[in-house]
């Protein structure tokens, strides 16, 4: 049997394969479909920042809303403590779009119930629980950490209307959110209050709405609107306020002067906080000149801003009272620095520099500075130039820091150092020695009107019976005397018969006859005004 020949075995070929593998395609799809899910996924959730809190009161993380305007733009994801546990952060995110509104000047705040200045807000969280309130403002940097706060602000970015900053001594009772009035109209609020640097002043921002921030001029004149203001002056007692809340809880006025209107401000300009609408009108005064009173008394009831008046007319003020002592001297003094204003003067054909230099040279002709009671009902005092031509000599001293004006004493003291001199003149008149003399005159006058009374009884048991026998005596002789007229009556008339009625002889009967009559009526009348008043042969006729 013959041997085959086997068949030869084939050989494996390797092929590089230059096409992508099917398989490949769907690990690809995958990652393309992650990819797009995941950028889907982060662009859906929006922005992510964080939020620092004092405290997470109200604060739930995922459940906490973001809101403005009541609509819901975000949510608090997560919550923590700070590495000094000093504040807690919260970790939040706006909806998506809202990326540009994360700057700078953006704030944010929790909005729960509050009551405050007379304003209550957020009474629907009492329900519905605290949500975090957003003022955006596309202006500014961006930024992606806040820091929150701790009350809502009273302006937002949108509302139109200007802010304003005022300066004042101090705060009085103003705070954030008392309003502010113009013409007793409520047209903004107080926003802010801080203290100064240096602790001169207070600075009170006020927030003014559109359209009345375009009423604030260079001249507006701001005052301090809280609890009323009264004044007492001649026209008796005036009380003056805004409104019942800012009584309450204090409050801010302003006002533009017609006839001042000024120019426009910006939100830069500072005004100044007057504390009385009376002190924002008194109107500022660019020449001024200082002077130094001094007073040896007291100057109780003189105090900064108390008027200076020449001629009942102010033209002036207080600028400072104060109690001295000099060592040297070892007395007291109380120097009191007054401010002129001559512009307060209507000067006809000159300057108001003039004005300051006719008072220095009054001076020498008299011219004086006294202290006067101002008003009676609070006790309160003021500085009164007056001319005094009897004053002593004297000049202007002007070796200090203000020129010095002489003056006279309040003329209390001037009237009560008259009584001690009275007093003191009453004090050396020898009294006790006057009253021993008077006291002998008395009793001499005494023992003389003793012996006067019994002269008088003497004169009465002596007198009057022969007084009595007289006036008898008398009525006898006026009885005999009657007798006789009348028998003489009696002849004449025989006489009268025998004569004519228009002879010589007839005229002068009658005449005779006439007179003897009027005789006879007043031996009549003596005779009955002795019978009346037999006393008036001693003590005559009184007068009637």
């Amino acid at each position: 049997m013959s041997e085959e020949t086997p068949a030869p075995v084939p050989e494996a070929r390797v092929l590089e394969k230059r096409r992508l593998s099917v398989v490949w395609v769907i690990p690809l799809v995958a990652a393309l479909i992650g990819a797009w899910l995941t950028w889907k996924s982060v662009s859906e959730k929006g922005p992510a920042f964080s939020i620092t809190f004092p405290t997470a009161d109200g604060i739930e993380a995922g459940k906490t809303k973001i809101r403005y305007r009541e609509l819901e733009v975000g949510v608090v994801e997560s919550l923590k403590l700070s590495d000094d546990l000093t504040h807690v952060v919260a970790q939040a995110r706006l909806s998506p779009g809202l990326d540009r509104y994360l700057t700078e000047k953006t704030r944010f705040w929790v909005v729960r119930a509050r009551v405050s200045a007379g304003q209550v807000s957020g009474l629907g969280t009492l329900l519905s629980g605290a949500y975090i309130g957003i003022d955006p403002v596309p202006e500014g940097a961006g930024r992606r950490a806040f820091e929150g706060l701790q009350d809502p602000p009273l302006v937002t970015s949108q509302q139109a209307g200007t802010r304003f900053s005022l300066r004042a001594p101090s705060m009085g009772s103003l705070d954030v959110g008392v309003p502010v009035h113009y013409r007793q109209v409520q047209v903004g609020e107080v926003v802010r209050t801080h203290l100064e640097d240096d602790g001169s002043s207070v600075t009170i921002d006020v927030f003014v709405h559109a359209p009345h921030d375009q009423r604030i001029r260079t001249t507006t004149r701001w005052w301090n609107a809280s609890g009323f203001d009264a004044t007492v002056n001649q026209d008796g007692l005036r009380i003056e306020t805004q409104s019942f809340l800012s009584m309450l809880i204090g409050g801010i006025a302003f006002d533009t002067p017609a006839d001042e209107p000024g120019q426009a401000v910006t939100p830069e300009t500072e005004f100044q906080l007057a504390s009385t609408r009376s002190a924002a009108e008194r109107r500022q005064y660019s020449i001024t000149r200082r002077y130094l009173v001094r007073f040896d008394g007291s100057v109780k009831g003189l105090s900064r801003g108390s008027p200076v008046e020449f001629l009942g007319t102010r033209i002036g003020s207080v600028v400072e009272a104060k109690l001295q002592y000099d060592a040297a001297t070892q007395t007291f003094e109380t120097p009191v620095v007054i401010e002129l204003e001559p512009e307060r003067i209507q000067v006809v054909g000159g300057s108001p520099e003039a004005v300051l230099d006719r008072l220095e040279a009054l001076v020498d002709e008299g011219l004086r500075v006294r202290l006067e009671t101002g008003n009676l009902l609070t006790g309160g005092i003021l500085v009164n130039l007056e001319l005094d031509k009897n004053a002593k000599k004297a000049g202007i001293i002007r070796t200090g820091t203000y020129p010095e004006l002489p003056t006279l004493p309040k003329r209390l003291d001037e009237l009560a150092a008259n009584v001690r001199k009275l007093v003191e003149k009453i004090e050396d008149i020898p009294l006790a020695d006057i009253g021993r003399e008077f006291e002998r005159a008395l009793t001499a006058l005494r023992g003389t009107l003793e012996e006067s009374r019994g002269a008088a009884r003497q004169a009465n048991a002596d007198l009057l019976p022969a007084l009595g026998r007289t006036m008898e005596e008398a009525r006898v002789t006026l009885t005999g005397v009657q007798k006789t007229l009348e028998s003489t009556e009696k002849t004449i008339a025989a006489a009268g018969r025998l004569m004519g009625p228009a002879s010589p002889t007839t005229v002068e009967i009658q005449r005779l006859v006439a007179e003897l009559a009027d005789t006879a009526r007043s031996f009549r009348l003596l005779a009955e005004a002795l019978d009346r008043n037999p006393e008036s042969l001693l003590t005559g006729r009184s007068e009637p």
